[in-house]
């Protein structure tokens, strides 16, 4: 797989030499749930919680590369970060729309939350580390993140299976596994189903540092999910912002409503070079299993965190 960079350009010229060159994808079956590789047991004899008071978004080059990673773990060790590619795109043509922004302000204020339990025998060095996610219930008050927040699992979710890895020096290296996570893109909350799920963190007592997580998303969740998200926000933010309207909207407007559709982003050479799905998760039966029948049935992604000292009850204790 050839490493992906997306060379950024609001020519006119370049437009039209991507829309001869790009179409768009059809779904996929949605996959089976079933990991990559069994995911072993832990017989841990430490327990910590954390939740994530730092997520950060790919909306740059450089941290599009910073958060990618080899999610369908080829020979090459290419990373991936296709929806980076995308988010960097659209932020580059609009930098008014300050995605990074309002993630920010959605973890800060308590409204998204994500938890995570790892368990080991050593906090620094072992083997079988069990890192598993949680999206938390929005909080009423914002946390003050200081290790002495409570939170709680959100019920409508479902149980992530933990990601298992090793722990080396410090360092956790994990996956693939599966996970649902919450995401707020262009202050829209969007729940996203990834498959291939690798993780990657500095991680202690005191919570996890320099940690990306990367996995796949199915062109039938990208579609139904990500790209109505897109939609529903850069509308929100036209309402609001000329700035933002007068850029956007001879771009991505072609039917000239002063409104953003989902066929709109699907359809505009602009950013189909990158709505294209880089990656080959599943077999024709739609299992996870990498690189089988050569068809790109998924988006990479990846992004940033950091996380802090939490109190939590998990699934099962």
């Amino acid at each position: 797989m050839k490493r992906k960079n997306i060379i950024i350009a609001a020519s006119t010229g370049l437009i039209i030499m991507l829309l001869a060159a790009c179409n768009m994808p059809q779904p996929t079956p949605a996959p089976t749930q079933t990991p990559a590789a069994p995911q072993p047991t832990t017989s841990a004899s430490q327990q910590v919680h954390f939740v994530t008071n730092k997520l950060l978004l790919p909306v740059t080059q450089a941290l599009t590369q910073a958060y990618a990673l080899n999610i369908d773990g080829d020979a090459q060790q290419h990373t991936d970060n296709r929806v980076g590619e995308l988010l960097t795109l659209l932020a580059t043509t609009a930098p008014g729309l300050e995605m990074q922004t309002t993630v920010d302000q959605a973890v800060s204020s308590g409204q998204l939350v994500t938890l995570h339990l790892v368990k080991t025998d050593d906090i620094k060095n072992a083997q079988g580390v069990s890192w598993a996610i949680f999206p938390g219930q929005a909080t009423n008050s914002a946390p003050a993140f200081d290790g002495s927040d409570k939170f709680a699992l959100d019920p409508s979710a479902p149980i992530n299976l933990p990601i298992t890895g090793t722990l080396s020096n410090g360092h956790f290296s994990g996956g693939p596994g599966i996970a649902r996570i919450q995401v707020s893109l262009l202050d829209q909350s969007v729940e996203v189903d990834l498959i291939g799920v690798r993780l990657e963190s500095d991680l202690s007592m005191m919570g996890c540092a320099n940690a990306k997580m990367g996995g796949g998303v199915t062109v039938t969740n990208f579609r139904e999910k990500i790209l109505p998200a897109m939609a529903n926000g850069l509308n929100q933010i036209i309402k609001t912002d000329p700035t933002v309207a007068s850029t956007l909207l001879p771009l991505i407007d072609s039917d000239q409503n002063g409104t953003v559709a989902v066929q709109e982003i699907e359809n505009n050479p602009l950013f189909m070079i990158a709505a294209a799905p880089d990656l080959d998760l599943l077999d024709a039966s739609g299992k996870f299993n990498p690189n089988q029948d050569g068809v790109k049935d998924s988006y990479s992604i990846g992004l940033g965190f950091t996380c802090v000292p939490a109190s939590f009850t998990a699934p099962g204790n």
